[in-house]
Order: structure tokens, then C-alpha cells, then sequence
């Protein structure tokens, strides 16, 4: 029997790590150096600005909190509303794996709105609707990674992340879909917003759908190779992965300990903004950063990022370029990473990740039978690969952290710039043919823990979303917002 497209994938990136040699190993370290303790890479600091943004209203987490603030909004309208678009497109885009009960969803945002009314206000996401990817625990809700496998296990305790942001007042509508167990690019029960005929991206597809709709106004997930990033492109809203470790990991259901990201998505920077200053909790206030002069700011643009993009992505990627070089930025063409690069940071880490994956399913492994094709492919395969082979590749990816950190040093750049995926949204029909392409150019930036974010900048003439990718150094996530901010401003 011929292998299936995700088994050649994968022995195809197994053989690419078996046959790299690393030249000039000495000049590299052994180990992977801790993020905390690299450099800051940017090079201008960065005054206050104030840019023209589109207005803003309970569509988005910023506009409904100042409408509440007003009077003219309450917690229990924005449900209300919430329900109302769940009611209406979930059937067809299934997005959700459960939504929670009507009447604790209202019964909270009462509660919320009494507090207001008090005067007691717990930040800007008081009252918020946000939904949760079926990857990370939420107490009383099911947390089955999307999987018949956890078919039925109900969360006991909040994830680290989930505790913060109810605490400060995020109402949780409910569970999305992911890929099963967060395993693929891709969310193959699940509908793209734009165009019911394609994917809408993965694995946090479910999430990118109820943000992109307005079932919710923000939604937590997680990103470890592409997640976040992709299906924010694939649906046209923002997708944040933050510096590697910057918002805790613990709740989340494991694919890959050594990459997973805590990471959320938005409709708009300011409201990517505002959920990090909840999730990041290390006294760093991050919407400080939206409205900065990035004048002078120095960003490189990776020309292999763009090879092989569809014709339509490089047209509105071109167009953002112009943006960028009228906020007064300098772009300039830089050779790395390469088109090696991207390829072996694509094998590498699937390698290391699906090898740590597998090593979490063990005491799965006697209900094989229930994981689809694709993800007990995946496992099956990662059981073949030595412990050599798994280290070579962790052995590339601390040199390739460093060689990122010396290009940014070298040429003083403050970020690099390149579309997020190569191409648009597939068609349900053909998702396996994309195990490997959606996620090239965000690969990198997660397997080497750099913060990345992903802004819609376009659309084809079929109406498809493109986004683009804006990457900084570990620890530069303000500059990183502040970019994006003026970026998205200038878009507008």
C-alpha cells in the first residue's frame, strides 16, 4: 500500500535531518541559550505617536469596553449577541466543540455587570466574550483536543492562562475546534468564514472562526509550529504568539514541550494588545506600545519568504510593503533565513515536535483505533526516530537561534517582514496536500521562540484574506506591537 501524504511528509523530513550535516559546529553552542538571557536586539527607541485608526465599535474588544464604560453597552448584550451569531453560522462552520449553557453565560455577565455598576471594573476585557481552544483546560468544560480519544474528559481545574483571564472578567463562551491534538496546519471539520468550500487554517481553526464572525471578541490558543498565525491569516484577524515562555504553558494539553506557546487571537493589535497584558502578567504594560513613531525603524524583509507564493499573496504583500515604506520604515532584502532554512526549520521541527508528541500519547497508545489516519500516521511514525536524530535536530534549531540573534545585531534590524502563509485558504478537498506549505514561513519564528504576529493586509480578487507576518527578537514583544499597530493604521 502506497504511504499516505502525511507519512511521505514525514519521512521526508526525517531524511532531511538525517542527511544535514552542521558545517562550522564550534562557532555554535551546544546548548540552547536561554531567551531571558539574549541581547535586546532593537535598535531605535521609539517615541510617542498617535496614529489614525478606523473607529471602533462591539465588534472589537476596545470599542465594547469603552462602550460599557459609557453606558451605552452592557456585558449581557455583547452575550446576547455572541449567542445570537453562534445560533447562526455554528452549524455550518462548526467552530465550537461546546458551547457553555445559556444561562451561566448570562447569569455571569450579570454578575459583571453589577460589579461595573458598583464601579468596580477588573480591566478592559470585563465582560468580554472570548472562546477557548479544545486544547487547553477549562474547569467544567470538556477538554478533548478535538479528539475521539478524550472523548467525553471534562477539564477540572482553569489553565493558568484561562484562571487570568477570568479573573479579569473574560467570559468564556465555549470551546473551539482544533486539528486533533493541535497535530496539523489545517481544521478539517471546521469551515472557513470567507468561503465555506475551504479550510479556515489550523490547528486553531475553531478559534480563528468565532473572532472572525464575532462569537467572540478574542479567543485563547495555542501556536507551535503555525497555529496561531496561520488560521488568523487563512480568516483575516490577528494571531499573537508571543516570546517563547512569556505566557505559561500549564493546562494546556502537551503536543510539544519544548514549542509550545501559549498565543491568542484578535480582531485588532489594540485588542491583541489588551489580552497580552492580561496573559503576560510581568508588569510590562504592552498597550503602552500602540502608539509609537516607528520613523527610522529598520526592517528586513527575507526574500526566500516569498518564494513559491502565490501570485496573489506577493500582489498584496507588495501592497503592504508600500504601507510600511510611507510609516517611514526602511525595508531592506535580506538572504536569511534561506530556502534551506525554512525548508530544514519546517523538518526539524516536525521532528522534534511530533517525537515529543508521541512520547505523550504512550499511555494512548492502546486506543490507536480512535485517532484519525493522519494524526496515528504521525505518532507511528515518530516512534521510528532515534534519539540521535531527535537531538541533531534540537542541535540545528540552537544554532539557528543564534545565527537569527547575530543577522538582527549585524545589520541593525528591528524585525523582518514577510507574508505569513504562501498561500490562501485550500480547499476542504485537499488540506493533506498542505501538511507542509501553509506553515513555511512561520515555522522559524516558534521553533525558535521569537514573538511573531500575523495582521490581515489584504484580499485577493476572490475576496480571500492574505495576512502578513511581523517578527521581532525574544522579549521585543512592545516594539513588535507597536509595529503592527502603525501597520495596521496605515492600512486602514
Amino acid at each position: 500500500m502506497k504511504p499516505s501524504l502525511t507519512r511521505e511528509s514525514y519521512r521526508a523530513a526525517l531524511r532531511q535531518v538525517q542527511q544535514f550535516v552542521v558545517e562550522e559546529m564550534g562557532q555554535y553552542p551546544a546548548f540552547m541559550t536561554p531567551l531571558n538571557t539574549l541581547p535586546p536586539i532593537g535598535r531605535h527607541s521609539l517615541a510617542d505617536a498617535r496614529y489614525a485608526r478606523r473607529p471602533s465599535g462591539s465588534d472589537t474588544i476596545a470599542g465594547s469596553a469603552r462602550l460599557m464604560a459609557s453606558g451605552s453597552l452592557t456585558a449581557a448584550e455583547l452575550v446576547r449577541g455572541a449567542l445570537a451569531k453562534i445560533d447562526a453560522l455554528n452549524p455550518q462552520l462548526n467552530a465550537f466543540v461546546q458551547v457553555a449553557s445559556t444561562d451561566e453565560l448570562l447569569a455571569e455577565a450579570n454578575r459583571l455587570d453589577a460589579e461595573r455598576a458598583a464601579g468596580s471594573i477588573r480591566s478592559q476585557l470585563h465582560g468580554i466574550p472570548v472562546s477557548v481552544k479544545d486544547v487547553i483546560d477549562v474547569a467544567g468544560m470538556l477538554s478533548t483536543a478535538s479528539s475521539r480519544v478524550l472523548a467525553g474528559n471534562v477539564a477540572a481545574w482553569d489553565a493558568v492562562a484561562v484562571a487570568r483571564l477570568k479573573q479579569a472578567g473574560a467570559i468564556i463562551m465555549g470551546k473551539t475546534h482544533t486539528h486533533e491534538f493541535a497535530l496539523g496546519v489545517t481544521t478539517p471539520q471546521s469551515r472557513n468564514p470567507h468561503d465555506v468550500t475551504r479550510d479556515p487554517g489550523g490547528s486553531s481553526g475553531g478559534s480563528a472562526i468565532t473572532v472572525a464572525t464575532g462569537m467572540s471578541l478574542a479567543s485563547l490558543g495555542t501556536d507551535t509550529r503555525a497555529s496561531i498565525r496561520v488560521p488568523a491569516a487563512l480568516c483575516g484577524i490577528v494571531g499573537y504568539k508571543p516570546t517563547y515562555g512569556l505566557v505559561p504553558t500549564q493546562g494546556v494539553i502537551t503536543l510539544s514541550w519544548s514549542l509550545d506557546h501559549t498565543a491568542h487571537m484578535a480582531k485588532t493589535v489594540e485588542d491583541a494588545a489588551i489580552v497580552l497584558d492580561v496573559l503576560a502578567q510581568d508588569g510590562k504594560a504592552y498597550t503602552s506600545w500602540l502608539n509609537k513613531d516607528v520613523r527610522g525603524m529598520r526592517v528586513g524583509i527575507p526574500v526566500h519568504a516569498l518564494d513559491g507564493c502565490e501570485s496573489e499573496v506577493l500582489r498584496v504583500f507588495q501592497s503592504a510593503q508600500s504601507h510600511v515604506r510611507d510609516l517611514g520604515i526602511e525595508l531592506v532584502e535580506i538572504d536569511e533565513p534561506s530556502a534551506a532554512d525554512f525548508d530544514l526549520c519546517a523538518a526539524m521541527g516536525l521532528i522534534i515536535s511530533r517525537c515529543e508528541a508521541a512520547e505523550y500519547h504512550r499511555p494512548f497508545r492502546d486506543k490507536m483505533a480512535l485517532y484519525t489516519a493522519p494524526i496515528a500516521d504521525q505518532l507511528e511514525e515518530s516512534l521510528q526516530v532515534s534519539a540521535v536524530d531527535y537531538l541533531h535536530a534540537q542541535r540545528f534549531r540552537a544554532i539557528v537561534r543564534q545565527r537569527m540573534c547575530r543577522l538582527m545585531a549585524d545589520q541593525s534590524l528591528d524585525a523582518f517582514l514577510m507574508p505569513t502563509s504562501r498561500v490562501t485558504a485550500p480547499k476542504t478537498t485537499e488540506v493533506e496536500q498542505y501538511f507542509m506549505v501553509l506553515s513555511l514561513n512561520c515555522i522559524p519564528w516558534s521553533f525558535i521562540g521569537f514573538p511573531a504576529l500575523s495582521i490581515p493586509c489584504g484580499r485577493t480578487t476572490a475576496g480571500l484574506p492574505v495576512g502578513v507576518e511581523l517578527v521581532t527578537a525574544p522579549f521585543e514583544d512592545g516594539r513588535l506591537l507597536a509595529l503592527a499597530a502603525a501597520l495596521e493604521a496605515s492600512n486602514a
